[in-house]
């Protein structure tokens, strides 16, 4: 027992000899050897210097242990209690709710991994499931989209899941609001360039979706390209659409733009690129307290290489 006496003058010793201290929102996660300084789960105001190496713990007793609020947690890529997803993000419509839940007709992949999230397929819900080529909100047939989902009917295109499908004008096919199609979009001829029997007052900018138009949002076509109503009464580009529009970082095409935090990668929800540590962006919620992108872990500043922020004594 007598060589165990020194022990803890020796432990001492070590953990002074590590000069870091670093800042930390947890509750005395320290490495070996740090000082964590936590404004949440010492005593005295504004925080108090918790030794955590390993070597001394703080004494805790007659403080009360709060709870983090419901769904804190939830977009950390981990399954927490009350969770029934987690996918890396809190957005909406890719599968794992804000809440982190997954709604009906959804599945996860593996449980407590920030992997994708895909529909497991009911159609007519307006989401393209893997195995749909399309899904019109509904399940009738000749609208453009079968009643199963299985096919985009002979001459119509269905652009944008959940939105109606719209005729093919120009392509020598009648169907659906069409009333004439001769094998172009000219107006003048007999057949108006929205595929209607000449003469028609219908055109595209009256407010009304006729012939082979997908929108029709009167003076305001072509106000906003992006996710609105283009000026030939076509619908505007979208995240989802595979090409690039208005303010998106990325679109690699429906279904697909799903990394999460971290992906070296691919392209995230909404059309942005992934985040991650050392991108410039401070991201709260993927437990980032910091981030100087190049110069993370670089000396004379405050930021480790894991955007943690830290002081060098």
């Amino acid at each position: 027992m007598a060589s165990l006496n020194g022990l803890p003058l020796f432990m001492a010793a070590i953990a002074i000899g590590c000069s870091t201290r670093a800042l930390d929102s947890g509750h005395g996660t320290g490495g070996s050897g740090s000082i964590v300084l936590d404004g949440g789960a010492g005593g005295g105001s504004g925080g108090s210097a918790v030794a955590d190496g390993g070597w001394a713990r703080p004494d805790l007793s007659g403080i009360d242990v709060i709870d983090p609020p419901p769904g804190e947690l939830c977009g950390n890529g981990r399954l927490d209690p009350g969770e029934e997803c987690d996918d890396g993000n809190r957005t909406q419509g890719d599968g794992c709710t804000f809440l982190c839940q997954v709604p009906c007709n959804w599945t996860c992949g593996s449980c407590g991994l920030p992997t994708s999230c895909i529909t497991t397929g009911v159609c007519g819900d307006g989401l393209r499931a893997s195995w749909e080529s399309c899904d019109d909100g509904n399940t009738t047939s000749g609208d453009g989209c079968s009643g199963i989902c299985m096919a985009i009917e002979i001459g119509w295109r269905c652009p944008v899941p959940g939105r109606r499908c719209s005729p093919i004008c120009g392509d020598g096919r009648i169907v659906g609001t069409e009333t004439c199609d001769d094998g172009n979009q000219v107006s003048g001829d007999g057949c108006s360039a929205i595929c209607l029997v000449e003469p028609n007052p219908a055109s595209c900018g009256d407010h009304a979706i006729e012939g082979a138009e997908q929108c029709d949002d009167g003076s305001d076509n072509g106000l906003s390209f992006y996710g609105g109503c283009t000026t030939d009464c076509r619908f505007g580009g979208y995240c989802g659409d595979g090409a690039v529009n208005g303010f998106e970082d990325c679109d690699i095409g429906e279904g697909r733009n799903i990394a999460g935090y971290g992906a070296t990668g691919g392209c995230a929800p909404g059309c942005r690129f992934p985040h991650f540590c050392g991108d410039g962006v401070v991201d709260e919620s993927e437990g980032e307290q910091c981030d100087l992108a190049s110069r993370n872990g670089m000396p004379q500043t405050a930021c480790s290489v894991d955007c943690k922020i830290s002081i060098d004594l």
